[in-house]
């Protein structure tokens, strides 16, 4: 049996059935490696390499998709998921490179290695713009890895889904051959040809479906329940009935995908669902400064009301006092001094009784030999001089100035 029908039938793959068929049909026609390329295709001229195109990150993701680079990826037009991660992270490192596009036309390929792929990508959303373009075909490992992108567009006629994982392997022959399998691994090497050996392989392919399933309904922000209900089971769609499905998040072209994520035009809302989703960190960091901030400002809301409460105890009325507190851009020093002058003009009184004369003569003389300590050197003068003044005139006395 040669390598490349090996290889084939010993791994799982999500990948087209068509797709699938094709490989071991060469496989088994023509036995070698070499074969196997050739008949898949020659080894072009110039391969599709990434690129930068106006601050845009470009990976091709074409042909059969293999976890490792090797013959096959080298001579065949496939790709491997090591060769995309590997430029995706230089993308990612590269200053020139404001968003990534991954330019996806591709059946799938090995189920090793692509949720791994995929796992990379989701984790790095939100450090730039990471958008998936599907050109052709976008199903099985191709769609996985889409789906881990921020955003997946597609063109109308593109081939989306085939959600789902498969492998084809032989059934046991002896031509001679005696093998012998562990007494304490009964489960090992198991004939696929066999009833027991059939339910081992159906548990191993449902698992790694399993896996796929979950990622996909991780990746778009969805249930499981609606992967299952709506994105096929394992069937394909064309374009815009993947969009309505909420597969992919609409159709476009190449161009105008990377026209929208460009130079001067990556735009991204800033939102605290955004912020909670990209970035945990920071959103558990912002929640507690929100959090002090607003006990700082109840203690302090707090704190302003009883200051005016103490100042304004036994000085103003419960009525005045509350619309102090009312006013919030008031400060207490302010409160304070509108307190003292309520105090002021409350204490006045509302009718001043007619002064006595006799009094009026005493106090000209108390002002005369006595003015007011707390009287400017003018209001002193001023007071001594108007005394003397009326206690002239009260005495009959005339001087000039009286």
């Amino acid at each position: 049996m040669s390598f490349a029908l090996n290889y084939v039938t010993e791994s799982a793959w999500a990948i087209t059935e068509a797709a699938l068929g094709t490989m071991v049909s060469i496989a088994q026609s023509h036995g070698g490696i070499e074969s196997l390329e050739k008949k898949i295709g020659e080894r072009p001229g110039n391969l599709v390499k990434s690129s930068i195109r106006g601050g845009v990150g470009i990976i091709p993701v074409r042909g059969p998709l293999f976890k490792r680079a090797g013959l096959l990826v080298d001579h065949c037009g496939a790709s491997s998921y090591e060769n995309i991660l590997r430029d995706f992270h230089e993308m990612l490192a590269s200053p020139k490179v404001q968003s990534i596009v991954l330019d996806i036309d591709s059946p799938g390929g090995e189920a090793s290695g692509c949720s791994e792929l995929a796992d990379h990508i989701f984790a790095a959303r939100g450090q730039k713009s990471i958008i998936a373009y599907i050109g052709g075909t976008g199903a099985s490992a191709a769609y996985w890895i889409a789906s881990a992108c921020d955003k997946v567009y597609a063109s109308d006629s593109a081939i989306i889904g085939s959600i789902g994982v498969q492998s084809v392997l032989r059934s046991d022959k002896t031509d001679g051959e005696l093998k012998f399998v562990s007494s304490q691994s009964p489960k090992k090497n198991q004939d696929p040809g066999t009833e027991a050996g059939a339910a081992e392989v159906q548990r191993v392919i449902d698992g790694l479906a399993e896996v796929f399933v979950q990622k996909i309904a991780r990746n778009r922000g969805v249930s499981r329940a609606v992967v299952m209900d709506r994105f096929g089971q394992g069937a394909v769609f064309v374009g815009a009935e993947a969009t309505t499905r909420g597969m992919i998040d609409g159709n476009s072209t190449l161009e105008g995908v990377i026209e929208q994520t460009g130079e001067h035009k990556l735009t991204q809302e800033i939102t605290a669902s955004f912020i909670a989703e990209k970035h945990p960190a920071v959103a558990a960091e912002l929640i507690e400064i929100g959090v002090q901030r607003g006990l700082a400002a109840a203690k302090a809301k707090v704190d302003r009301e009883a200051t005016i409460r103490q100042l304004a105890e036994g000085q103003v009325s419960d009525e005045f006092c509350q619309s102090l507190i009312d006013k919030e851009n008031l400060s207490a020093q302010d409160a304070a001094v509108q307190i003292l002058l309520e105090a002021r003009r409350s204490e006045a009184p509302k009718h001043r009784p007619k002064e006595d004369p006799r009094f009026t003569f005493d106090r000209k003389l108390v002002a005369l030999d006595m003015p007011a300590a707390d009287a400017s050197e003018k209001d002193k003068i001023d007071a001594q001089q108007d005394a003397a003044i009326d206690l002239a005139k009260r005495s009959g006395l005339k001087f000039k100035g009286a």
